[in-house]
């Protein structure tokens, strides 16, 4: 910048006084100034050159959707995420959250409903291999009669893990090597078996997913108030269990110490059906990662790029905010932080809004699949 500048004032004072300068010279300071603004332009260029390869490097498709979203997340960070949900972790975070809201009752493993719930769940995890072979397993979806349930397309986009970076660059090396290469790599996909907390709530008709990555890092949890909303539409059978073959003290003395036979629960297909839809939306936040891609924006994104902007503005304005003081510039800097977090309340609305449509759409498809 100095030389620049240096050989401006050269060439300048050259001119208006008359100063004989060779053309070799006049070439010389051209060439610096050149040189200078080359530099320069390159240093502005370089911020936005790795903000721009940053953002089309952690830009990637959701499964089955094909939106495009972008997760600024470190596969160590993932992983760190992933090893602190793992196993009790999931539970002692979602106790935060829940006391959050008071002192939660949980419904214990032993109670009926949690069994209904439970059973319903493990029976949709076992369908989730379907949404990443569907050309394969469900060949015939176009021939489906007026008795049949419709099937959708397979999806352009199946389900797969999300490969690591190192996996991505040696399947495009091998791809440039003529090797045969069919697809991404990718293994088996974390999650199932999901944990599951059944809360005590009658007021709460609804359920959240939480978490990410295996071993029970996630998981949803369901309120009794959504139980009690599907048993008020259809009202819940009871059934006598199946009487046990009976002993020989039974025999000789049932008449007289025999107890009534407590009745079980016995929920209905079309209960189970309305459960199954519940569980589907909520897992299919877990299957397409909705966890990561809120902490990517909510906690990353959004607060990184507002923080580039206000401090761009103030420094703008800083020529003029100088003359009042440091007073006014530190107002403009609490007025960025306030505007900023309205901002990301906004943002984090938005990005809900967009993944509970997303999970309706999938949950749909994975319905029809498995139930």
């Amino acid at each position: 910048m100095f030389k620049k500048h240096k050989s401006k004032r050269v060439i300048k004072y050259a001119a208006i006084h008359g100063v004989p300068a060779s053309e070799e010279t006049k070439q010389k300071h051209l060439k610096k100034i050149r040189v200078s603004t080359k530099l320069l332009q390159l240093l502005l260029a370089v911020p936005f050159l790795l903000f721009w390869s940053t953002v089309i490097a952690s830009l990637e498709r959701t499964p089955l959707t094909g939106r495009w979203r972008m997760i600024l997340l470190s596969p160590e960070e993932e992983d760190e995420i992933a090893s602190h949900l793992a196993g009790p972790g999931w539970y002692k975070s979602v106790g935060d959250i829940l006391a959050e809201e008071g002192s939660p009752r949980i419904i214990p493993s032993s109670d009926w409903r949690y069994e209904w719930v439970q059973d319903t769940l493990r029976k949709l995890e076992a369908s989730i291999p379907v949404l990443s072979r569907e050309p394969e397993l469900c060949p015939n979806w176009m021939q489906s009669g007026p008795e049949t349930q419709p099937l959708p397309p397979p999806a352009d986009f199946p389900l797969r893990p999300r490969p690591r970076g190192s996996e991505y660059l040696r399947w495009f090396c091998e791809s440039l090597t003529n090797k045969h290469c069919s697809k991404i790599p990718g293994g088996p996909i974390p999650g199932p078996p999901y944990s599951l907390l059944v809360v005590e709530k009658p007021d709460s008709s609804n359920a959240f997913s939480y978490g990410f990555g295996p071993n029970g890092g996630s998981g949803i949890v369901v309120y009794s108030g959504f139980l009690d909303d599907i048993f008020s539409r259809m009202p819940l059978q009871w059934e006598a269990p199946e009487p046990a073959p009976p002993s020989l003290w039974s025999r000789l003395f049932g008449g007289l110490f025999s107890k009534p036979t407590p009745l079980h629960a016995a929920p209905t297909a079309q209960q189970t059906a309305e459960l199954a839809i519940l569980l589907a939306h909520e897992m299919a936040h877990l299957i397409l990662a909705h966890h990561l891609e809120s902490l990517s924006s909510v906690n990353v994104i959004v607060p990184g790029t507002l923080s580039i902007v206000s401090d761009v503005i103030r420094v703008l304005i800083f020529p003029i905010t100088m003359l009042f003081g440091p007073f006014v510039n530190d107002a403009v800097a609490q007025l960025g932080k306030v505007g900023s977090g309205e901002l990301v309340k906004i943002s984090e609305y938005c990005t809900s809004a967009k993944q509970e449509i997303e999970a309706d759409v999938v949950s749909a498809r994975y319905d029809s699949l498995s139930l």
